[in-house]
């Protein structure tokens, strides 16, 4: 029962988070327009179907089915008429036309561009209540987890632990800091400032788009906790002793910063005891663990079902996918169940340890030593665009507790100008990102439309109101630059049109503003269409939003 009325809560506060930032925006253009003297004949919040309405002083007043905007109905500047309709009487003849006074270029102006800064001022207004209340800060510290030996980051000196202080000079404090630097620059590399304990120390890591679908990023992830969901009986680790919700600190004293290098420094030096150090009900343990001679990673189901990579078929729900070539680990002879347990006389220690190795040594020719039910095999295997073309399991046993919104400090004040300020940036870089998609990896597709948009107020309502606040800024600002592009049917094309007027002391072709505005209207229906299927590709649902947990943690 409190499942449900968390989804009701979470529902009516998005809705009304999201129907106020249409609503201050609309109100702009309505309370303007009356000011100037002109007839407002309806004052709408969302489109298509009318849900609820009522007329108050010659003012229709209603709310409409789809809540995705909104728009203030006003005869004397140019309207939506072309897709919402003229009006008609019952008898179908179209109603007579009320004649009207033209309307001044600076009116046009005023009522178009007073949406726009109604989002600033809503903006602002909430980003002074959140400097007094503050903003939970999620702790993301820039620290790297995972380094493979065989990369060109390890042989740049880069190690688990590492701390980046900065990216290109820009100065960051959090992993998103480190997305975002890297997202906005341009070359092959990013120079990265390190710290380590006792030395800083500055290199130019390798920065690209590094396969289908992806970012521009540099090959390094961040650092996570590592805590204990369950473990699996008789699998690989659960002789170690293990008990839900122990946290893994340390093997043989040295600091495990990752899932990855936990499995690094664990299964390294076979037949050797090892000494794990866990924090468990708020108390440091020690546990033990002497590292198996024959181990590695299995091989759960060949090939390995990328898309685009082999041309693959799926048959038959549960059975393996039958390509339409024969994917180089089909080639070399390797199977389902077969244990990865050497590349190159190298030792496997993870799936990332093998992907590690693949991509160092490109499409050469690889030799792999298998172990097939309970005997070894030598196999040579030559990857095919830096891929084997098989599924891969780690079969250790542990399955780790994720956390969506890992750990919040104390809140953070940052002043109005400073939130308005990242904001800003982020829309440069999401312009810049859009304007150069090759090198970038940014497209269309990575915007969002309504269900995005609900998506991420849905996840933020439910775990910190005031999440949802400091989204509500980013979504009102990005609201007012969009709006003001000089785009037909935008409030920019219209104030680009009464300037155009002012200028030429004369309007602009009815006709012609009715084309163009027909015309961009299309392109931004087709336009808002394909975001929202793009937010539909990815959406998870948000039954998973509502497992996500949140830790609170306060700083030191």
């Amino acid at each position: 029962m409190e499942g449900i009325f968390t989804y009701i809560y979470v529902g009516v506060v998005v809705l009304l988070l999201f129907g106020a930032a249409i609503f201050v925006h609309e109100f702009g253009h309505f309370w303007v327009a009356l000011k100037r003297g002109l007839k407002v004949e309806e004052f709408a919040i969302g489109f298509g179907p009318v849900l609820w309405s009522k007329e108050v002083d010659g003012i229709l007043y209603s709310i409409r089915w789809i809540p995705a905007g909104g728009f203030v109905k006003l005869p004397q500047m140019l309207t939506s008429e072309a897709i919402e309709g003229k009006a008609e009487e019952e008898g179908g003849d179209a109603a007579e036309v009320e004649e009207l006074p033209p309307v001044s270029p600076l009116s046009k102006i005023l009522v178009a561009f007073a949406g726009p800064l109604m989002n600033v001022v809503f903006a602002f207004v909430i980003a002074i209540f959140l400097w007094g209340v503050g903003i939970p800060q999620q702790v993301n510290e820039p620290v790297i987890g995972y380094v493979g030996e065989n990369s060109e980051e390890y042989e740049l000196g880069v190690r688990p632990g590492d701390e980046v202080q900065s990216i290109n000079g820009k100065p960051v404090d959090t992993w998103h800091d480190v997305i975002i630097a890297v997202l906005a620059s341009s070359g092959p590399t990013v120079a990265a400032e390190f710290k380590r304990p006792g030395t800083n120390f500055t290199v130019n890591l390798p920065a690209d788009i590094w396969g289908e679908g992806e970012k521009r990023r540099i090959r390094l992830n961040d650092h996570d906790q590592i805590a204990i969901a369950s473990v699996k009986k008789k699998s690989l680790l659960s002789p170690i002793g293990f008990k839900k919700n122990d946290v893994i600190l340390e093997v043989n004293n040295i600091k495990v910063h990752s899932q990855y290098h936990f499995l690094d420094l664990l299964m390294e030096n076979p037949g050797e005891e090892k000494t794990i150090t866990v924090r468990r009900d708020g108390n440091s343990a020690q546990l033990k663990f002497t590292t198996p001679e024959r181990a590695g990673v299995l091989v759960g189901l060949l090939p390995m079902p990328e898309h685009g990579t082999w041309n693959l078929i799926l048959n038959k729900l549960g059975k393996d996918l039958k390509p339409k070539e024969k994917t180089p680990a089909i080639k070399a002879g390797i199977r389902k169940g077969d244990i990865i347990h050497k590349v190159n006389g190298q030792r496997i220690t993870s799936i990332l340890h093998l992907m590690d190795i693949i991509q160092a040594h490109g499409d050469r020719e690889l030799e792999l030593e298998i172990i097939r039910e309970g005997n070894t095999k030598m196999i040579k295997a030559t990857p095919k665009d830096k891929r084997l073309g098989i599924g891969l399991d780690h079969k250790h046993g542990l399955v780790l507790l994720t956390k969506a919104f890992k750990y919040y400090k104390t809140p953070a004040h940052p002043d109005p100008m400073e939130q308005v300020g990242d904001v800003l940036y982020m829309v440069g870089i999401t312009f810049k990102a859009l304007g150069s998609p090759k090198e970038s990896g940014v497209g269309a597709k990575d915007l969002s439309g309504p269900i995005g948009i609900f998506s991420i107020l849905a996840i933020q309502v439910k775990h910190d109101l005031r999440l949802a606040l400091s989204f509500l800024v980013l979504l009102n600002l990005n609201l007012a630059i969009l709006n003001l592009l000089p785009v037909p049917v935008l409030d920019g094309g219209h104030i680009l049109m009464s300037l155009i007027e002012s200028i030429r002391k004369k309007p602009v072709s009815v006709r012609l503003q009715e084309y163009a505005t027909t015309a961009f209207a299309l392109m931004l229906i087709t336009f808002f269409l394909y975001v929202t299927w793009a937010d539909i590709s990815r959406w998870t649902g948000l039954h998973s939003v509502f497992k996500m947990e949140t830790q609170i943690e306060q700083s030191e």
